[in-house]
């Protein structure tokens, strides 16, 4: 694993970072098709997009700083060295979504519309993204015996040994951290699918804002059964058994059951009515 693709001399070319550049790319190319299909302006898009990027960055580095305060309390200027990693979904998401929603009243777009055109490109973009979590060695799993484990070697000291050596688990003279789950690759695994679907049925929406819906339950479900396997600090836990992340996937799931259900009943009483004649009605 590489955190850095490219090192010459002081000069670093960051993996995170670089994954994160093409999940951005690649998530606009799926955002922007969509957009031009529902007549709106990819220049529209393209402005919408840095409102939530600034968005994500701020609330994703909060987040992250707030769980992993031990890592940054002996250097506060390491909270800045956004290209090194260390950024958490759902503080991105909001953050994301406070920044996108400001832009989309002032543009004056039809809020539910834009989030299900934005939906599947943000689920390729974090499919993307976790790949250079992987290559950073960040958002790492629970230490396994099974065939599963991958080790990370010492080399630019990766989050993941330098845990390790802080838990007591290795020593500073090992070469490489313990065998640990890839949770990494499987989120990865888990987006892309998410992202097909979507991509799949994006022509078939039951109401407005039905795509956007969906990856919330979709990504709240994935991120409740990850987060089991991933190494928390304590400061991420809630009563010993649940992270943070897992508290807000139950409400993002139980957000997007409850709209689904009330879209449905709706549109059935709405059907319903229409089938009522004049004569019915007297």
């Amino acid at each position: 694993m590489y955190r850095y693709l490219l090192v010459i001399k002081d000069f670093h070319v960051p993996a995170y970072g670089v994954m994160a550049v093409i999940g951005y790319f690649v998530g606009m190319y799926f955002i922007n098709r969509e957009a031009m299909r529902n007549l709106i302006k990819p220049i529209v898009i393209q402005s919408l997009s840095m409102w939530i990027i600034v968005g994500m960055l701020i609330g994703a580095r909060i987040w992250y700083v707030w769980e992993n305060w031990h890592q940054f309390a002996p250097d506060f200027i390491s909270i800045f060295k956004l290209w090194e990693g260390g950024m958490v979904f759902y503080g991105g998401f909001i953050g994301g979504f406070v920044g996108g929603t400001l832009f989309i009243k002032m543009a004056k777009l039809p809020l539910s519309k834009v989030m299900d055109i934005t939906a599947p490109g943000i689920a390729i973009a974090i499919s993307i993204g976790r790949i250079g979590c992987f290559l950073n060695g960040c958002c790492y799993g629970k230490v396994t015996g099974s065939c599963i484990g991958v080790t990370f070697p010492s080399r630019w000291f990766p989050p993941v040994y330098i845990d390790h050596i802080q838990r007591g688990l290795i020593s500073s003279e090992v070469q490489q951290s313990l065998p640990v789950i890839p949770t990494q690759l499987i989120s990865s695994l888990n987006l892309f699918i998410i992202f097909l679907i979507l991509w799949k049925i994006r022509r078939k929406k039951v109401f407005n804002g039905f795509l956007f819906t969906l990856f919330l339950g979709l990504y709240g479900l994935h991120r409740f059964i990850v987060d089991f396997f991933r190494q928390y600090s304590g400061n991420a836990l809630i009563l010993k058994y649940l992270t943070l992340s897992q508290v807000l996937s139950i409400f993002m799931m139980m957000i997007s059951i409850f709209v689904m259900v009330f879209a449905y009943r709706t549109k059935r009483i709405q059907k319903r009515l229409r089938k009522i004649t004049p004569l019915d009605e007297e």
